[in-house]
């Protein structure tokens, strides 16, 4: 990948340009999948895009496309080898939603019944008819306006 599309201050760019060791096990022209350094079961793999995108707001639409096709190779990968009982597919964006590492990755994580996994969904909270209506009006506003990235005015 060309440097001038990597971080230098990045650990998976620095995993992509092959100066930081890791357990690669697939990669393509966008894309590097890869053990992380402490998985949480074996099968536990990460995908990131090789050019370097900070999170989901950052990433454009052909990189979001093979991202989500090399998420769902590695799924089908990790369900050939290992047999999950089922599987999680995250991605976080920002600090609060407990991104660690600032270079867009989606986690692809086997499950077993009694896994050590903690439950990803709390308990929902009761929201009022009109309160659910307004952020579908909002949601289908926003949807309809053309994407800006702050990425187009740096």
């Amino acid at each position: 990948m060309a440097a001038e599309h990597h971080d230098p201050d990045c650990v998976f760019c620095e995993v992509d340009a092959g100066t930081r060791p890791a357990r690669v096990v697939d990669g393509t022209t966008d894309t590097l999948t890869f053990l992380p350094l402490t998985p949480v079961h074996p099968g536990h793999v990460l995908v990131a895009p090789r050019r370097h995108v900070a999170d989901i707001w950052d990433l454009d639409e052909a990189t979001a496309a093979a991202v989500g096709t090399a998420v769902l190779r590695a799924a089908h990968a990790v369900r050939a080898v290992h047999r999950p009982e089922g599987l999680n597919v995250i991605q976080s964006s920002g600090a609060v939603a407990t991104q660690s590492v600032f270079h867009l990755h989606v986690h692809v994580v086997p499950r077993y019944a009694g896994d050590r996994m903690p439950r990803l969904w709390p308990e929902p909270i009761e929201t009022d008819a009109a309160r659910l209506d307004d952020s579908v009006r909002r949601l289908r506003a926003a949807l309809d306006t053309p994407h800006v990235r702050p990425s187009q005015h740096e």
